[in-house]
């Protein structure tokens, strides 16, 4: 049981931080500009509020702009540690009463739903990425390359 409170906070740890991580980028209007940007910012929202349900956490953590690679490491270890909480509550529903069966089998399902949300959040992250490698990052986001006057011009 122990270690199982201590998977879930760290668990609510690494959510914190992809939240404010979310957050921080959500913030960046050019970045938000991009149609397929915004919905991965409002995919990754609503998969940080519904992991929050099962992992709360009420840390504030800042962020700084380099770490904006690190979304698919907390992704992974989300994964990773969901998968062992998984097999955890698995191992609790046999000892436990019926009641709380029940509610490890809920948490059960819930857990089952937020790995396939990871997974697919995992495969779009890639796109996210490749999207940011090809525009320029800083503290303030810049996308694209600024064009001189005659670009501008000869694209009218």
């Amino acid at each position: 049981m122990e270690k199982l409170k201590r998977e879930i906070q760290e668990l609510s740890e690494s959510n914190a931080r992809l939240g404010a991580l979310i957050d921080y980028l959500v913030n960046e209007k050019k970045l938000m500009a991009s149609k397929a940007n915004h919905i991965f910012m409002l995919d990754m929202q609503d998969y940080v509020a519904a992991l929050n349900g099962l992992a709360p956490s009420n840390a504030q953590i800042s962020v700084t702009p380099q770490e904006i690679k690190q979304i698919n490491y907390l992704l992974t270890q989300q994964y990773e540690l969901m998968k062992i909480i998984q097999r955890d509550y698995t191992r609790l529903a046999v000892a436990e009463t019926e009641e709380k069966q029940a509610a490890n089998e809920k948490k059960l399902r819930i857990i089952k739903r937020l790995l396939v949300i990871n997974q697919l959040l995992l495969q779009d992250n890639i796109l996210f990425q490749s999207l940011l490698e090809g525009k320029k990052i800083s503290g303030t986001i810049r996308i694209g390359e600024k064009k001189n006057w005659l670009q501008r011009l000869l694209r009218r």
